[in-house]
């Protein structure tokens, strides 16, 4: 097709992750293919031991009339003018209690409530920035907290001229030291941010219309290609079914049922209770031959078999409480003491992904594993017209769908369809709209009517809903709070925050021929936790203090293929690599945290 059949141009993904990272000069970009795992040159810290920042990369879609995609624009076919405009809107923003749109959720205060200043001063907010054509690179550094300087990143372009985004370094601070108290702390700041994405383009002198994307800068992904059992992919793709994106008529085995089996067994190597259930040589392990031959076989004498697992799952209409029903995830509802009679404190799977197990327990499925799956290695080879849905779900994939307490990268607003201007799309505010303010108390009926706050976004409107600084929920939210049940399960976000981890000295003494069967199995079933570092500290406080010093310091559990697999070891694994603290010398196995989440 001729560049002349373009009439109008899209941003892809449509909405974007960066990640903050304290290395001032390496950074590598995130996936942008589905299931692709980033493989930085060197690994994800820098010589110094410092965190690289995952920058964003959007490429600009060229449209048909009819809607089709014709190619990618760069700067090689057209002038394009990229513009982002990051902020931090969370210390003017409300406090975290709970998800706003559940059952029970109660109104919520201001954050600083006893500021006296403008409160525009609690908004870390540096302006757009424009970049254009090959190797440009911008700042966004003029934003400030109370005064304090807080620089939110900045804007690059490649050999191409498609946009980078890269957030901040992970900045955390106090304006008069004051001190942490939980999720939401007064004089706080962090340089997470989110906003949207827009371009000027002209092509052969025409101007073309541009459908704008967002980018979100959340923390550091401690475990890259480990994802959550829903992730932000599964819950949007959702959203959108309900905006006109029309699924698939028939469930795939390998596109609908695999994948979340995969987590399953993928979440060994951040969490020990996965580990004992789903992990490498344990019964139920759904990877193992001959499990996954009845898993992926629509034979009658398979289904009984398939509908058991099936009835394990825990229902999305939240209509009873399912304490050991699956995910063994806590949900958005949770408190403490935990109460076994609300439905909510337990993450379900989306209603989609409930239809579609239900379909392939029933045997209504393609039995399609043995077609098997060449993935592609560039997003090149994959055919132009399906380059952006890849693009779009390479981002939200590696991000969580839940617990929304507040969440990871993105909060509990994400699942509601008023956010959206169309599948995937954030609906963004009209330029120039003043700020809304809802009063000292944001109630639940303000937060989901129509002209409030998720009624179009501006920037710094998604992470303004998560916790400040990034770091205090990083540190809060792990695994084992009820240790009379399970000492592993329920967890939170071990896809993103590890619980439990396989250190690399401990692998590297499995793989040692020299050893002893039994020592080998001993050294890979050694799981230790990932914060062991900071369980000297008992205090929770301490802990978090800590860890906003040290957060770039703990280890990231990152795939390594097995050279010589084995019986005893697989022939992929997740190991922890890069751990700087290390305060315990010997080979001690992993202990019961006696912190608890908050």
């Amino acid at each position: 097709m001729s560049l002349d059949e373009i009439v109008k141009c899209a941003i892809h993904p449509a909405i974007g992750v960066a990640r903050v990272g304290n290395s001032p000069d390496e950074y590598f970009i995130g996936a942008e293919l589905p299931g692709q795992i980033p493989q930085p040159d060197g690994g994800f810290k820098d010589g110094a031991g410092r965190i690289k920042r995952q920058a964003a990369r959007f490429r600009l879609y060229g449209l048909g009339r009819d809607g089709q995609i014709v190619t990618e624009l760069t700067a090689a076919d057209a002038e394009i003018v990229w513009t982002v405009h990051l902020a931090n809107k969370k210390g003017a923003w409300y406090c975290f209690q709970t998800a706003l749109d559940i059952p029970g959720a109660q109104p919520t205060g201001r954050r600083n409530p006893d500021y006296s200043g403008d409160r525009n001063d609690l908004v870390i907010d540096p302006g757009p920035r424009s970049v254009t054509g090959p190797g440009a690179r911008e700042e966004c550094d003029t934003g400030k907290f109370m005064g304090q300087a807080v620089p939110l990143g900045e804007l690059r372009t490649d050999a191409e001229g498609r946009l980078l985004v890269l957030g901040g370094f992970g900045q955390s601070g106090s304006v008069g030291n004051q001190p942490i108290t939980g999720f939401d702390n007064s004089g706080w700041y962090d340089d997470t941010s989110d906003g949207p994405v827009t371009a000027e383009v002209r092509l052969g002198g025409r101007s073309l219309e541009v459908v704008p994307a967002w980018v979100i800068v959340a923390p550091p992904d401690y475990s890259p290609g480990i994802q959550s059992l829903v992730t932000m992919y599964d819950l949007v793709y959702e959203v959108a079914t309900r905006q006109g994106l029309t699924p698939p008529a028939e469930v795939s085995f390998i596109a609908h049922v695999y994948p979340l089996l995969e987590r399953f067994c993928r979440l060994q190597w951040v969490n020990e209770g996965h580990y004992l259930d789903y992990g490498w040589g344990a019964p139920e392990s759904f990877l193992a031959p001959e499990n996954l031959d009845r898993l992926a076989s629509a034979a009658p004498e398979h289904r009984a078999y398939r509908e058991s697992l099936f009835a394990r799952f825990r229902s999305p209409d939240y209509l009873q409480a399912q304490p050991d029903a699956l995910p063994h995830v806590y949900g958005d509802g949770i408190s403490w003491p935990v109460d076994e009679t609300n439905p909510r404190n337990w993450l379900t799977v989306t209603a989609l992904q409930y239809e579609w197990l239900g379909r392939w327990a029933r045997g209504d499925f393609q039995a399609d594993l043995s077609t098997g799956r060449a993935a592609p290695q560039r997003l090149e080879e994959v055919p132009v017209g399906g380059r952006p849905a890849a693009l779009d779900q390479a981002a939200l994939e590696n991000c969580c769908g839940g617990a929304f307490h507040p969440g990871a990268e993105a909060s509990w607003p994400m699942r509601r369809a008023m956010l959206y201007s169309g599948p995937f799309r954030i609906k963004p505010l009209p330029a120039g709209a003043p700020e809304r303010d809802y009063g000292d108390q944001l109630t639940p009926t303000a937060a989901l009517a129509a002209g409030g706050p998720l009624d179009g976004s501006g920037p710094g409107d998604l992470t303004r809903w998560m916790s400040v600084p990034w770091q205090v929920d990083t540190a809060s939210c792990g695994a084992g709070y009820q240790p009379e049940i399970n000492v592993y399960l329920p967890t939170f976000w071990p896809a993103r925050v590890p619980n439990q981890v396989l250190a690399e000295k401990h692998f590297r003494l499995a793989l040692d021929a020299k050893l002893s069967v039994v020592q080998r199995l001993k050294y890979f079933g050694l799981r230790q936790d990932w914060l062991r570092d900071l369980t000297i500290l008992l205090n929770y406080l301490d802990r978090v203090n800590q860890f906003i010093t040290d957060w770039s310091k703990v280890g990231i559990v990152v795939r390594h293929e097995n050279p010589t697999p084995d019986a005893l070891i697989p022939a992929e694994v997740f190991i922890e690599v890069g751990n700087e603290l290390e305060a315990s010398p010997d080979d001690r196995f992993t202990q019961v945290n006696p912190w608890r989440h908050r």
